[in-house]
């Protein structure tokens, strides 16, 4: 515990972080996690990270219908992200952040299946796009509700035709950077459960910029039970 204490504070030193605390397997969302790459919230801490849990809400000048998070994917063969726990129609989605500039879609999924509005999404497409996530590495994912969409400087990224497809970024912004939301989605709690999946790497201040990616100073707790 004292060596993973002093790796996080030798990484808000670094990031010119305010603080950055120790998260458990179990990231719980601190305060509000962003909805771009610049806003994406980072867990901090070591080794497997097997849940993620947060809110989606609000309405007026700042609504928040999507959260953003850097995640470590350690084995690509047996990742698999699962929207298990939500009160509302969800989407999940994940970007590739390995080049500079921002932050291009890979793959998303609106539901299961059919009866099952619950979002999963594996290492492959199912879509015929041929979109594969075969490299260990920091990505970006990122939960919505139905009808708030990622879009590019060219239109939406992703083209769900089938609900229960593990869709390619087809759409007719798929081959350019993450840029933004449109549309108002669902709303409520989540709880995303992971596997083959680390903590991120966080790249030290020279990448942050090239990214575009800003770490969030977050406190961090385990969760209960």
């Amino acid at each position: 515990m004292k060596n993973m204490k002093s790796r996080a504070a030798f990484v808000a030193a670094m990031c010119g972080l305010a603080s950055v605390s120790v998260a458990g397997p179990d990231w719980i969302e601190d305060a509000d996690a962003g909805s771009r790459i610049n806003s994406a919230q980072v867990p901090a801490g070591i080794g497997d990270i097997t849940t993620i849990s947060g809110n989606l809400g609000g309405r007026g000048a700042s609504p928040d219908f999507a959260d953003m998070y850097v995640i470590g994917v350690d084995d690509p063969g047996t990742f698999r992200l699962e929207l298990s726990s939500a009160d509302f129609n969800a989407q999940l989605f994940i970007f590739n952040i390995t080049l500079s500039g921002g932050a291009l879609g890979l793959l998303a999924n609106d539901d299961e299946a059919l009866e099952l509005m619950n979002p999963v999404l594996t290492s492959m497409s199912t879509d015929g796009s041929n979109a594969v996530l075969d490299l260990p590495g920091d990505y970006l994912i990122a939960v919505s509700g139905f009808g708030h969409n990622p879009i590019s400087a060219s239109g939406q990224i992703f083209d769900i035709a089938d609900p229960t497809e593990i869709s390619g970024a087809d759409g007719p912004g798929g081959l350019l950077r993450h840029t933004g939301w449109e549309g108002i989605g669902e709303t409520g709690s989540y709880s995303i459960g992971m596997e083959g999946t680390v903590f991120p790497t966080i790249p030290g201040p020279g990448v942050l910029a090239g990214l575009g990616l800003g770490l969030l100073a977050a406190g961090s707790r385990r969760r209960a039970g």
